[in-house]
């Protein structure tokens, strides 16, 4: 039976890497291409399940090639999508990616496609079964609806907010307050809170009434605030190939960690972990590794969960 429910993006990426990024009016060539599944939460469905936990994602589609080669995706990853919507005469989104060659770090043109509805065309979701619902706030309407439901029959509900973090607005803030985790990165945090200070950014999200925020800074590691203070989890450092996905494969993993019962910093370590090695590799999901891959990572470097 799925545990984990996530509701949101799915995209699909198309990366190229390129020895230097091109200026305008600038001819660059590829020394690799490769394209597969994106999306904040659909990346963060595919690590959780790679990582042994039972989940589902829901989202929206178009009716077009790019969506049949999601679902299909979705079927080899073994995550379950039947209650993913097909759009009539909409794209789904997808992503032109470019990656540095050396450094690994990347920048995205993105196309929402589908994304811009502010509702998925479902009636309201049945979440029996569900223990986890991890959101990023697209679908607004029905992410809000959802997340109700989910407070209300206990689920521990995780947001990456990254794709709200631009706006302000009342549905925003309405959803922040019915997360248990609030998860963003470091810059989308600073746009949403306008503070620079990860102690200030952090006492907004609290607000909220999470029970905590984790701050995510790629190779900085990350920020776990709660009431009672903070903690610092470094990142594990690699031979970087490719950032891309590299913060959803973090959600995902932390969404499994505390599946799999590991307490609040050991989830996020765990998660630390799995990012560093999806970072390995090119793509944004081609790198996720499996538990045993990334319980072997962490024995290798004497850690223990």
């Amino acid at each position: 039976m799925v545990k984990i429910l996530g509701v949101g993006g799915v995209c699909i990426d198309q990366l190229a890497v390129v020895p230097r990024m091109p200026k305008w009016d600038d001819v660059e060539h590829i020394s690799r291409y490769m394209m597969q599944q994106g999306g904040i939460v659909a990346t963060a469905m595919v690590a959780a399940a790679r990582l042994g936990e039972p989940t589902e994602f829901i989202g929206g589609i178009g009716d077009d090639d790019a969506g049949q080669y999601a679902l299909k995706h979705f079927e080899q990853e073994q995550v379950e999508a039947k209650r993913v919507s097909i759009i009539e005469q909409a794209h789904t989104a997808f992503s032109f990616v470019l990656v540095h060659e050396k450094t690994g770090k990347r920048t995205i043109i993105h196309h929402r496609g589908v994304q811009r509805l502010a509702a998925l065309p479902l009636p309201p979701l049945d979440l029996t079964g569900i223990e986890f619902l991890h959101l990023d706030g697209y679908w607004i309407e029905t992410a809000l609806q959802t997340a109700r439901q989910a407070k209300t029959l206990g689920i521990t509900t995780i947001i990456d907010p990254s794709s709200i973090c631009i706006h302000k607005t009342p549905q925003n803030e309405e959803l922040l307050t019915l997360m248990d985790y609030i998860v963003p990165g470091a810059g989308f945090a600073t746009a949403f809170t306008h503070k620079t200070q990860p102690a200030e950014t952090a006492k907004v999200f609290l607000q909220y009434g999470c029970k905590a925020v984790i701050l995510t800074n790629g190779e900085q590691g990350c920020l776990v605030f709660t009431q009672d203070g903070h903690d610092h989890i470094p990142a594990f450092p690699v031979s970087t190939v490719d950032t891309t996905g590299a913060g959803d494969t973090f959600h995902g993993a932390f969404v499994a960690g505390l599946s799999k019962g590991y307490p609040l910093l050991k989830a996020v370590q765990f998660a630390s972990a799995v990012a560093a090695l999806k970072c390995t590799k090119l793509g944004g999901q081609s790198g996720i590794p499996t538990f045993q891959e990334t319980q072997e990572f962490l024995a290798e470097r004497g850690v223990t969960l």
